[in-house]
């Protein structure tokens, strides 16, 4: 009985090292900048939870390129990737990144 509850725990614990990242990318729609956005989020284990999920550290570097600032950046980061209804789901990502930046546009 131990050792099943052990196994279970360490299997437990390694779920989110095998986890996934999910990118897309599109090119900015910010005039005159000719900057691609890689939609890149780092995906936790589970499917129906966002606890991990995260903008990995090139989505937040492409927003700031086309005039975010950092913080910003992570924010909106944050936003695409903790979104449950974009998991497995690259259109849906895309589709309300530019909505945030149609609603948002960076003051560059």
């Amino acid at each position: 009985m131990k050792k099943t509850i052990i196994a279970a725990l360490v299997t437990g614990l390694a779920l989110p090292m095998a986890s996934a990242a999910l990118a897309d990318s599109l090119d900015s729609p910010v005039d005159n900048n000719p900057h691609q956005i890689n939609v890149s989020c780092y995906r936790g284990a589970f499917t129906n939870v966002v606890a991990w999920d995260r903008p990995n550290p090139v989505f937040i570097e492409d927003l700031v390129e086309i005039g975010y600032s950092y913080p910003e950046a992570a924010s909106i980061g944050e936003r695409i990737c903790r979104d449950i209804r974009g998991v497995r789901d690259g259109e849906h990502r895309i589709n309300a990144l530019r909505q945030i930046l149609r609603e948002s546009p960076p003051r560059r």
